[in-house]
């Protein structure tokens, strides 16, 4: 490569961002020194069409109050400390320092926004989509999707913080599935339970029809034979015949 195209490359390789292009370092503007009252001006004045250098005039002018009304001054020279005056000794802001300034704070702080926005959107939609009942598996995944999705997108000074992040993500879905293992066990418990219970009704109800029966034939003068005794063991209790004993 010759000396020259050496030089362009260099040259390339070394110049400013275009609008709409995120710096690598966050570089600090002269315009981040004024007021924020400064700050919503400009931001006012570009989004009701004003151009650069309609608003650069507009910035030398003496200050009004009502500078959104009458095209007054929106920077209150007068009132700046010396150190901040020094950086605009024109006592005016320049329309390449605005459209910068604006780019990098403004505009590219709200597409960032939008596209968080857009991203939070996604992650709440993947949850929404998978049913809770029944499907912690499907949370799960949903989850794990979102998750290293956006971990792909985080910057290298984000992701230690996302990894920390991560890290007590995990830990909480840990418990909520040692909890749901608990409800499973409950469940499980809760179903034995009421199955005994329903055992223990029908034996009640089949006691009871084999003892009005027996009041019965005793009311009728009739003596309970070891047979009446038995049909009531083996039909209520699940018992055998009961056993003869050895005088019987």
């Amino acid at each position: 490569m010759s000396a020259r195209g050496d030089r362009s490359e260099r040259k390339r390789a070394g110049k400013r961002p275009g609008t709409g292009e995120a710096r690598a370092t966050r570089q600090p503007f002269h315009i981040d020194k004024l007021p924020p009252a400064v700050h919503r001006a400009i931001e006012y004045l570009r989004d009701r069409g004003k151009t650069w250098i309609e608003i650069a005039e507009q910035s030398a002018r003496s200050y009004s109050e009502d500078w959104a009304k009458d095209d007054g001054g929106f920077v209150e020279w007068d009132k700046l400390e010396l150190p901040v005056l020094e950086l605009f000794p024109q006592l005016r802001l320049s329309r390449s320092n605005l459209q910068r300034w604006f780019d990098v704070r403004i505009e590219q702080t709200r597409a960032q926004v939008l596209a968080e926005s857009a991203a939070a959107r996604e992650f709440a939609q993947a949850f929404s989509s998978a049913t809770i009942e029944g499907g912690n598996e499907a949370v799960l995944n949903a989850m794990r999707d979102q998750v290293f999705q956006l971990a792909r997108s985080a910057s290298v000074h984000d992701r230690d913080s996302f990894i920390a992040g991560l890290n007590v993500l995990t830990m909480a879905m840990s418990r909520i599935q040692r909890v749901d293992l608990a409800k499973q066990r409950v469940e499980v418990e809760s179903r034995r339970v009421a199955q005994l219970e329903k055992d223990a009704e029908l034996k009640r109800k089949r006691f009871q029809k084999e003892m009005d029966e027996a009041e019965k034939k005793v009311s009728r003068g009739e003596a309970l034979t070891p047979e009446d005794i038995n049909k009531i063991r083996q039909r209520v209790f699940g018992m055998g015949p009961a056993p003869v004993s050895a005088n019987g």
